[in-house]
């Protein structure tokens, strides 16, 4: 009797270690975020790294706009207003910010910082075609109408000065992509450490 007491009590210890055991080491999925755990296994799954830009992408927009800002532009609109000045500026500077390659731009990096200034720059420029024909429609209808150019007002030497800063600052970066930073510069480009770079923000600034 005591045998086979002895025997059932056996085997119930064995039947609730196994369960114990198999109930401890259960498969366990947890979903937490972007991590999957599986008992000692972890998957995490990180966001795709961002792709990386080079300075050929760059250097090529530097190149053409350095080019189309020094060279007389040929542009239909730009005839039709018996080639002036000031439209000139406006024409080439939308351009320049138009043709920017803007995923290159990164917060903070040296690039947002051109950019940035180029931006502010042109937008100075297009306002002041505004002003040049503010008086003919105020609601800007007139800033681009080529038929009524001889009614514009004359530019002024602040959009001579925008203008100047905008090509002196390609020049710079045209240098430092394109050339290994040799040739002319007017240090007034972050990518070089211009010494002129504050005179630039300062002109901005007080626009």
């Amino acid at each position: 009797m005591k045998l086979k007491f002895l025997l059932a009590s056996t085997i119930v210890v064995i039947i609730i270690a196994i369960f114990g055991v198999r109930e401890f080491v259960d498969f366990t999925h947890v979903s937490y975020g972007d991590k999957s755990i599986n008992d000692n296994i972890t998957e995490v799954v990180g966001e795709a790294s961002e792709p990386e830009f080079y300075d050929a992408e760059f250097g090529e927009w530097a190149s053409k706009m350095n080019a189309m800002l020094s060279e007389p532009m040929d542009n239909p609109k730009l005839k039709e207003a018996n080639n002036d000045e000031g439209f000139e500026y406006y024409l080439k500077a939308q351009e320049v910010i138009r043709k920017f390659p803007k995923q290159l731009i990164k917060e903070g990096n040296e690039i947002e910082k051109e950019h940035s200034n180029l931006f502010l720059l042109s937008s100075y420029i297009s306002h002041i075609q505004f002003v040049r024909s503010a008086h003919i429609g105020p609601n800007g209808e007139a800033k681009e109408s080529t038929e009524l150019a001889d009614k514009w007002k004359p530019t002024d030497e602040n959009m001579r000065q925008a203008f100047e800063y905008m090509k002196q600052i390609v020049n710079d970066i045209d240098v430092a992509v394109n050339h290994n930073e040799e040739g002319e510069i007017y240090g007034v480009s972050y990518l070089l450490n211009g010494e002129k770079v504050s005179e630039v923000e300062k002109f901005i600034n007080g626009m």
